[in-house]
Protein backbone atom coordinates (compact mmCIF):
# COMPACT_ATOMS: atom_id res chain seq x y z
CA UNK A 1 0.00 0.00 0.00
CA UNK A 2 1.28 3.36 -0.68
CA UNK A 3 1.27 5.58 2.43
CA UNK A 4 1.89 8.86 0.65
CA UNK A 5 -0.44 11.69 2.52
CA UNK A 6 -2.28 9.51 4.78
CA UNK A 7 -2.85 11.05 7.28
CA UNK A 8 -1.93 9.22 10.64
CA UNK A 9 -2.23 9.83 14.54
CA UNK A 10 -0.21 7.88 16.79
CA UNK A 11 -0.89 8.26 20.67
CA UNK A 12 2.35 7.40 22.87
CA UNK A 13 4.42 8.28 19.92
CA UNK A 14 7.21 9.60 22.05
CA UNK A 15 7.45 5.94 23.70
CA UNK A 16 9.39 2.61 22.95
CA UNK A 17 6.75 1.72 20.16
CA UNK A 18 5.75 4.86 18.97
CA UNK A 19 8.87 6.46 18.54
CA UNK A 20 9.54 3.12 15.75
CA UNK A 21 6.00 3.36 14.37
CA UNK A 22 6.34 7.24 14.08
CA UNK A 23 9.75 6.52 12.55
CA UNK A 24 8.34 4.44 9.49
CA UNK A 25 5.15 5.68 9.02
CA UNK A 26 7.31 8.84 8.07
CA UNK A 27 9.97 6.97 6.44
CA UNK A 28 6.74 5.81 4.05
CA UNK A 29 5.56 9.62 3.30
CA UNK A 30 2.66 9.09 5.54
CA UNK A 31 1.68 12.87 7.65
CA UNK A 32 2.17 11.86 10.83
CA UNK A 33 1.14 13.18 14.04
CA UNK A 34 2.39 12.36 17.96
CA UNK A 35 0.45 12.59 20.95
CA UNK A 36 1.76 11.73 24.22
CA UNK A 37 2.11 13.35 27.64
CA UNK A 38 6.22 13.74 27.09
CA UNK A 39 7.53 17.55 25.81
CA UNK A 40 10.00 15.81 23.71
CA UNK A 41 9.57 14.73 20.14
CA UNK A 42 10.69 11.94 19.13
CA UNK A 43 14.09 12.57 17.85
CA UNK A 44 16.00 12.65 14.04
CA UNK A 45 12.52 11.97 12.59
CA UNK A 46 11.26 15.33 10.47
CA UNK A 47 8.47 16.56 9.73
CA UNK A 48 6.25 14.91 12.47
CA UNK A 49 4.02 17.17 14.46
CA UNK A 50 4.23 16.64 17.70
CA UNK A 51 1.84 17.44 20.83
CA UNK A 52 1.69 17.41 24.12
CA UNK A 53 -1.55 15.86 25.86
CA UNK A 54 -3.65 12.94 27.49
CA UNK A 55 -5.34 10.25 25.65
CA UNK A 56 -7.97 10.59 28.70
CA UNK A 57 -9.08 14.02 27.46
CA UNK A 58 -12.13 13.32 25.18
CA UNK A 59 -12.66 17.09 23.88
CA UNK A 60 -8.61 17.12 22.92
CA UNK A 61 -8.49 13.75 21.24
CA UNK A 62 -11.69 14.63 19.11
CA UNK A 63 -10.81 17.61 18.39
CA UNK A 64 -7.53 16.48 16.92
CA UNK A 65 -8.74 14.32 14.92
CA UNK A 66 -11.17 16.44 13.23
CA UNK A 67 -9.04 19.50 13.04
CA UNK A 68 -6.06 16.89 11.30
CA UNK A 69 -8.57 14.94 9.21
CA UNK A 70 -6.70 12.00 10.99
CA UNK A 71 -7.40 8.43 8.39
CA UNK A 72 -5.94 6.18 10.79
CA UNK A 73 -5.44 6.06 14.29
CA UNK A 74 -2.72 4.01 16.05
CA UNK A 75 -3.48 3.61 19.86
CA UNK A 76 -0.07 2.66 21.80
CA UNK A 77 -0.61 5.37 24.94
CA UNK A 78 -0.42 3.26 27.59
CA UNK A 79 1.26 3.20 30.93
CA UNK A 80 3.71 0.19 30.65
CA UNK A 81 5.57 -0.72 33.40
CA UNK A 82 3.85 -3.65 35.71
CA UNK A 83 5.69 -2.47 38.92
CA UNK A 84 3.95 0.63 38.45
CA UNK A 85 0.81 -0.90 38.12
CA UNK A 86 1.07 -2.38 41.20
CA UNK A 87 2.14 1.09 43.15
CA UNK A 88 -0.70 2.82 41.36
CA UNK A 89 -3.80 0.50 40.27
CA UNK A 90 -5.82 2.92 39.71
CA UNK A 91 -3.45 5.47 37.36
CA UNK A 92 -2.61 2.50 35.51
CA UNK A 93 -6.62 1.27 34.74
CA UNK A 94 -7.73 4.85 33.90
CA UNK A 95 -4.93 5.17 31.65
CA UNK A 96 -5.25 2.13 30.07
CA UNK A 97 -8.97 1.30 30.14
CA UNK A 98 -10.84 4.35 29.78
CA UNK A 99 -7.55 5.87 27.68
CA UNK A 100 -8.74 3.59 25.25
CA UNK A 101 -12.43 4.22 25.76
CA UNK A 102 -11.77 7.75 24.45
CA UNK A 103 -9.81 7.14 21.80
CA UNK A 104 -12.44 4.74 20.22
CA UNK A 105 -15.34 7.08 21.15
CA UNK A 106 -13.69 10.25 19.46
CA UNK A 107 -12.51 7.80 16.19
CA UNK A 108 -16.39 6.55 15.92
CA UNK A 109 -17.55 10.91 16.50
CA UNK A 110 -15.08 11.42 14.04
CA UNK A 111 -15.06 9.15 11.63
CA UNK A 112 -11.95 7.59 11.33
CA UNK A 113 -10.98 5.01 8.51
CA UNK A 114 -8.97 2.86 11.22
CA UNK A 115 -8.15 2.61 14.16
CA UNK A 116 -5.11 0.07 15.81
CA UNK A 117 -4.69 -0.92 19.28
CA UNK A 118 -1.68 -1.79 20.95
CA UNK A 119 -3.23 -5.14 23.02
CA UNK A 120 -1.03 -7.39 24.51
CA UNK A 121 -0.20 -11.59 25.26
CA UNK A 122 -1.38 -10.17 28.96
CA UNK A 123 -4.90 -10.44 28.04
CA UNK A 124 -5.07 -14.07 27.98
CA UNK A 125 -3.85 -13.94 31.98
CA UNK A 126 -1.93 -16.65 33.67
CA UNK A 127 -2.17 -19.53 31.87
CA UNK A 128 -0.86 -23.13 32.24
CA UNK A 129 -1.31 -24.01 28.55
CA UNK A 130 2.43 -25.11 27.14
CA UNK A 131 0.79 -25.11 23.53
CA UNK A 132 0.64 -21.89 21.56
CA UNK A 133 -2.60 -19.86 22.63
CA UNK A 134 -4.30 -18.43 19.38
CA UNK A 135 -7.11 -15.58 19.22
CA UNK A 136 -9.85 -17.61 20.66
CA UNK A 137 -8.44 -18.23 24.45
CA UNK A 138 -10.45 -16.50 26.81
CA UNK A 139 -9.06 -14.16 29.37
CA UNK A 140 -8.12 -15.82 32.61
CA UNK A 141 -7.24 -14.55 35.96
CA UNK A 142 -4.88 -11.69 35.58
CA UNK A 143 -0.78 -11.61 36.68
CA UNK A 144 -1.42 -8.42 37.63
CA UNK A 145 -2.97 -4.84 37.09
CA UNK A 146 -1.28 -4.43 33.77
CA UNK A 147 -2.77 -7.11 32.32
CA UNK A 148 -6.39 -6.44 33.67
CA UNK A 149 -6.34 -2.73 32.17
CA UNK A 150 -4.91 -3.95 28.83
CA UNK A 151 -7.68 -7.03 28.62
CA UNK A 152 -10.34 -4.59 29.18
CA UNK A 153 -8.89 -2.17 26.42
CA UNK A 154 -8.73 -4.71 24.08
CA UNK A 155 -12.66 -6.24 24.93
CA UNK A 156 -13.25 -1.99 24.53
CA UNK A 157 -12.32 -2.20 21.28
CA UNK A 158 -14.83 -5.35 20.29
CA UNK A 159 -17.11 -3.66 21.78
CA UNK A 160 -16.82 -1.17 19.75
CA UNK A 161 -16.27 -2.94 16.76
CA UNK A 162 -18.89 -5.19 17.32
CA UNK A 163 -22.19 -2.04 18.61
CA UNK A 164 -20.66 0.22 16.15
CA UNK A 165 -19.07 -1.30 13.22
CA UNK A 166 -15.98 0.59 14.06
CA UNK A 167 -13.12 0.01 11.35
CA UNK A 168 -10.43 -1.53 14.36
CA UNK A 169 -8.77 -4.07 15.72
CA UNK A 170 -6.05 -5.01 18.00
CA UNK A 171 -2.83 -6.20 17.73
CA UNK A 172 -1.71 -8.54 20.65
CA UNK A 173 2.03 -8.97 21.26
CA UNK A 174 4.25 -10.87 23.41
CA UNK A 175 8.00 -9.35 25.25
CA UNK A 176 8.61 -6.71 22.33
CA UNK A 177 12.17 -5.87 22.39
CA UNK A 178 14.63 -3.52 19.90
CA UNK A 179 17.03 -0.03 20.24
CA UNK A 180 15.69 2.51 22.46
CA UNK A 181 13.82 0.64 24.71
CA UNK A 182 14.28 2.61 28.52
CA UNK A 183 12.00 -0.84 30.45
CA UNK A 184 14.28 -2.09 32.82
CA UNK A 185 11.53 -4.01 33.99
CA UNK A 186 11.50 -6.36 30.66
CA UNK A 187 15.13 -8.78 30.23
CA UNK A 188 16.85 -7.09 27.15
CA UNK A 189 17.14 -3.42 28.40
CA UNK A 190 18.37 -4.97 31.44
CA UNK A 191 20.98 -7.18 30.13
CA UNK A 192 22.29 -3.66 28.06
CA UNK A 193 21.99 -1.79 30.73
CA UNK A 194 24.09 -3.97 33.15
CA UNK A 195 26.65 -4.85 30.15
CA UNK A 196 27.15 -1.19 29.04
CA UNK A 197 28.25 -0.07 32.79
CA UNK A 198 29.82 -3.22 33.70
CA UNK A 199 27.61 -3.93 36.34
CA UNK A 200 26.80 -7.30 38.22
CA UNK A 201 24.52 -9.81 35.15
CA UNK A 202 21.87 -9.80 37.53
CA UNK A 203 17.95 -10.18 36.44
CA UNK A 204 16.55 -9.86 40.29
CA UNK A 205 14.54 -11.91 41.10
CA UNK A 206 10.79 -11.70 38.94
CA UNK A 207 12.19 -15.14 37.35
CA UNK A 208 14.86 -18.32 37.99
CA UNK A 209 15.71 -17.80 34.75
CA UNK A 210 13.57 -21.29 33.02
CA UNK A 211 10.38 -19.45 31.98
CA UNK A 212 10.37 -19.65 28.23
CA UNK A 213 8.94 -16.85 26.12
CA UNK A 214 8.13 -15.46 22.89
CA UNK A 215 11.04 -12.61 21.74
CA UNK A 216 9.54 -10.22 19.26
CA UNK A 217 11.72 -7.52 17.29
CA UNK A 218 10.22 -4.25 17.43
CA UNK A 219 10.35 -4.07 13.21
CA UNK A 220 8.77 -7.03 13.00
CA UNK A 221 6.32 -4.74 15.25
CA UNK A 222 5.98 -2.44 13.40
CA UNK A 223 5.15 -4.12 10.33
CA UNK A 224 2.12 -5.53 12.19
CA UNK A 225 0.61 -2.28 13.17
CA UNK A 226 0.78 -1.73 9.10
CA UNK A 227 -0.66 -4.43 8.17
CA UNK A 228 -3.60 -4.53 10.06
CA UNK A 229 -4.08 -0.81 9.40
CA UNK A 230 -3.59 -1.93 5.36
CA UNK A 231 -6.27 -4.91 5.85
CA UNK A 232 -8.87 -2.23 7.64
CA UNK A 233 -8.46 0.03 5.51
CA UNK A 234 -9.13 -2.47 2.07
CA UNK A 235 -11.92 -3.29 3.66
CA UNK A 236 -13.23 0.36 3.76
CA UNK A 237 -13.26 -0.07 -0.16
CA UNK A 238 -15.87 -1.68 -2.14
CA UNK A 239 -14.26 -4.79 -1.80
CA UNK A 240 -16.37 -5.26 1.45
CA UNK A 241 -14.01 -6.64 5.24
CA UNK A 242 -14.47 -10.10 5.89
CA UNK A 243 -16.93 -9.61 8.43
CA UNK A 244 -16.54 -12.95 10.18
CA UNK A 245 -12.57 -12.50 11.05
CA UNK A 246 -12.87 -10.94 14.38
CA UNK A 247 -10.70 -7.82 14.32
CA UNK A 248 -7.85 -9.60 16.92
CA UNK A 249 -4.40 -10.48 15.77
CA UNK A 250 -1.64 -11.95 17.99
CA UNK A 251 1.32 -10.98 16.62
CA UNK A 252 4.55 -12.97 17.61
CA UNK A 253 7.05 -15.38 16.21
CA UNK A 254 5.38 -18.61 17.31
CA UNK A 255 8.56 -19.58 19.30
CA UNK A 256 9.56 -19.69 22.71
CA UNK A 257 13.04 -19.05 24.52
CA UNK A 258 14.12 -19.54 27.67
CA UNK A 259 14.93 -16.26 29.36
CA UNK A 260 18.41 -17.69 30.89
CA UNK A 261 18.90 -18.04 26.90
CA UNK A 262 18.38 -14.82 25.67
CA UNK A 263 20.14 -13.18 28.75
CA UNK A 264 23.31 -15.28 26.86
CA UNK A 265 22.49 -14.74 23.74
CA UNK A 266 22.42 -10.85 24.51
CA UNK A 267 25.91 -10.72 25.79
CA UNK A 268 27.48 -12.76 23.15
CA UNK A 269 25.51 -9.93 21.18
CA UNK A 270 27.14 -7.55 23.15
CA UNK A 271 31.08 -8.07 23.16
CA UNK A 272 31.14 -11.50 22.23
CA UNK A 273 31.75 -12.78 25.64
CA UNK A 274 29.12 -15.25 27.19
CA UNK A 275 28.24 -14.04 30.65
CA UNK A 276 26.19 -16.66 32.97
CA UNK A 277 23.44 -14.51 33.68
CA UNK A 278 22.31 -14.70 37.24
CA UNK A 279 18.23 -15.07 38.05
CA UNK A 280 17.56 -15.21 41.84
CA UNK A 281 13.85 -15.72 41.74
CA UNK A 282 12.35 -19.01 43.57
CA UNK A 283 12.51 -22.45 41.69
CA UNK A 284 9.17 -23.38 39.98
CA UNK A 285 8.10 -26.40 40.62
CA UNK A 286 6.22 -26.30 36.64
CA UNK A 287 8.10 -24.92 33.49
CA UNK A 288 6.11 -21.12 32.70
CA UNK A 289 5.82 -20.97 28.84
CA UNK A 290 3.75 -18.55 26.98
CA UNK A 291 3.83 -18.09 23.33
CA UNK A 292 1.12 -16.68 21.08
CA UNK A 293 -0.53 -18.61 17.74
CA UNK A 294 0.32 -16.02 15.15
CA UNK A 295 -1.01 -18.62 12.10
CA UNK A 296 -4.24 -16.25 11.80
CA UNK A 297 -2.14 -13.17 11.17
CA UNK A 298 -0.32 -15.07 8.68
CA UNK A 299 -3.25 -16.26 6.78
CA UNK A 300 -5.25 -13.18 6.92
CA UNK A 301 -2.57 -10.17 7.25
CA UNK A 302 -0.10 -11.95 5.45
CA UNK A 303 2.63 -11.10 8.29
CA UNK A 304 4.93 -13.26 9.61
CA UNK A 305 7.93 -12.19 12.03
CA UNK A 306 11.10 -12.11 9.66
CA UNK A 307 13.68 -11.08 12.76
CA UNK A 308 15.64 -14.43 14.38
CA UNK A 309 16.57 -13.58 17.72
CA UNK A 310 19.92 -13.53 17.40
CA UNK A 311 19.74 -10.85 14.51
CA UNK A 312 17.54 -9.10 16.84
CA UNK A 313 19.78 -9.27 19.41
CA UNK A 314 22.80 -8.03 17.63
CA UNK A 315 21.23 -4.89 16.32
CA UNK A 316 19.89 -4.24 19.92
CA UNK A 317 23.11 -4.45 21.55
CA UNK A 318 24.79 -2.57 18.93
CA UNK A 319 22.54 0.54 19.22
Amino acid sequence: MDWTGVRCLVTGGSGFGGRHLVQALSGRAAVVTSLDLRSSPAPGIDGVEHLVGDVRNLDLVASLMARSSIDVVFHLAAQPLVPVSISLPLETLDTNAMGTYVVLEACRRVGVDAMVLASSGAYYGSTSSTEPIDETFSPLPAANLYASSKAAADLALQGYVHTFDLPAAACRFMNTYGPGDCNMSRLVPRALNNLRYDRPYDFGDRDDGTSELDFLYIGDMVAAYTSVAEWLLVGRDAHGRDRSVNPVFNIATGVATPVAEVARLASLAYDGREREPVFRGASRARLVRKLLDARKAAEVLDWRAMTPLEAGLAITMKA
